[in-house]
Order: C-alpha cells, then structure tokens, then sequence
C-alpha cells in the first residue's frame, strides 16, 4: 500500500492536516512531558500517528533512564 501524497489538493479534498514533529514536540512540552508508564495518553486522529510515535518515544526514554538508574543503585548497594 502506497502512502498518499500530503499535497494541498489532497488537504482540500479530505481535510487532511499532518502536525509537524517540530510541532508535536512543542504541545507535549507543553503539558509537561512527563511519559511515565502510568500517564495516558489520547491520539484521536492518529494520521502519520507523531504523536503517538514521540508519545512512544519518550515513554522509551523514561523506562531506560529508570533501567539504569535502579542498576546503579543496585550495584552501589552490592559493594
């Protein structure tokens, strides 16, 4: 399947509007940015999904930075 052109004739024809990553980074620093596992989160049009894909991101993020932080904790203890 073939991903369709985002050209201005297909905006008019179908209302279609792509947020920017640029954009999408903006309005999740805005409500805080805070991507820990017990925060939800509601991406109602999806589209390209950047939201959801950044949303992912930063919930990657804040799992691995917890990952290591435990296992230098851990590690500090053994010693």
């Amino acid at each position: 399947m073939t991903t369709p052109a985002k050209s201005r004739q297909r905006i008019i024809d179908h209302d279609e509007v792509f947020t920017p990553p640029a954009l999408v980074n903006a309005m999740l620093d805005l409500v805080g940015g805070n991507a820990s596992a017990s925060i939800r989160f509601l991406e109602p049009a999806c589209g390209d999904g950047n939201f959801l894909a950044e949303v992912l991101r930063r919930k990657r993020l804040v799992e691995q930075t917890s990952r290591k932080r435990e296992r230098r904790i851990k590690t500090t203890i053994r010693r």
